[in-house]
């Protein structure tokens, strides 16, 4: 486990519930999800204002801006401008609506909040929750961050430069540390170079068990020659996924497969050794 702080925290501030005109609500897509205006429409289209709950604003100099509850915000804002077709009786409702109001929030405390706010209801995608987490200064993103900007790497679709699976990347930093993962993709890279395979979580999250579990016998470089015997990252990631159904004989999870990746990558390392072996995992006990 790494020794590493990686909980939230927001310093005390005050907090209010104000009602609010809808229109006088300002966004800011840097410490939150980006506004997605044909979900704001649907919502819209079905609101129902005493269904509509607390949205979250932080006050600053220039304004009040939404925290959390964008979407419900923007679609009292289509209602009032007109833009969407519902009954006088709604229209009426939504002129002020109550907000939790926070005061003197920094930008990062700001996307530490929403963060914090959107966690356990996992509303929030892993892609938007790294690039508000970093933005929040938040240790856990930070340091994966510049692991990742050391190899070049950036967050998203399928491409060469990019990680797949931030959820999966983001374990190992916390299980681990950040070493661990530079070691990893390192390991990776050297391995089978950069494609967009290279970089899929699960086969990362093989590497850094074996390189966290076995420190004082597995070279890296060597076990990335041991990697590239295996053919390419496509094919590895294939028989991770063989492995972690039994043939697709079983379901697989999340957890199996990161089993099954550790059994991976620890029999690519024995393979044909006589000394140095590491145990491998029995993934079905």
């Amino acid at each position: 486990m790494s020794n590493r702080d990686y909980s939230y925290d927001i310093s005390d501030h005050s907090i209010e519930y104000v009602e609010v005109d809808p229109r006088a609500i300002k966004f800011d897509p840097r410490a939150q999800r980006s506004l997605n205006k044909a979900r704001a429409q649907a919502i819209a289209e079905k609101l129902v204002p005493t269904a509509l709950g607390t949205p979250i604003l932080s006050r600053r100099d220039d304004g009040q801006y939404a925290v959390d509850g964008m979407h419900r915000v923007y679609a009292c804002q289509l209602i009032l401008a007109g833009n969407v077709n519902v009954r006088d009786k709604v229209r009426e409702d939504v002129q002020t609506i109550t907000c939790e109001i926070h005061s003197g929030l920094s930008m990062a405390n700001e996307a530490s909040l929403f963060i914090i706010k959107n966690k356990e209801s996992s509303k929030v995608g892993p892609t938007d929750e790294f690039r508000i987490g970093v933005l929040a200064g938040h240790p856990l993103f930070v340091d994966t961050n510049i692991v990742l900007e050391k190899h070049q790497l950036k967050v998203g679709s399928r491409t060469t430069n990019a990680v797949r699976g931030i959820k999966g990347i983001l374990d190992v930093v916390k299980e681990y540390g950040p070493n661990i993962l530079d070691q990893s993709l390192a390991v990776a890279e050297e391995a089978w170079g950069r494609t967009p395979d290279t970089w899929h979580s699960v086969t990362i999250g093989g590497i850094a068990i074996v390189l966290n579990r076995h420190p004082d016998v597995v070279k890296p470089l060597e076990l990335a020659r041991k990697l590239k015997r295996q053919g390419d990252p496509l094919s590895f990631k294939a028989k991770i996924q063989t492995i972690a159904t039994n043939g697709n004989t079983r379901l697989d999870g999340t957890k199996g497969r990161l089993k099954a990746a550790h059994l991976a990558v620890a029999a690519a390392w024995n393979s044909n050794r006589r000394v140095n072996r590491i145990p491998v995992p029995n993934i079905f006990e």
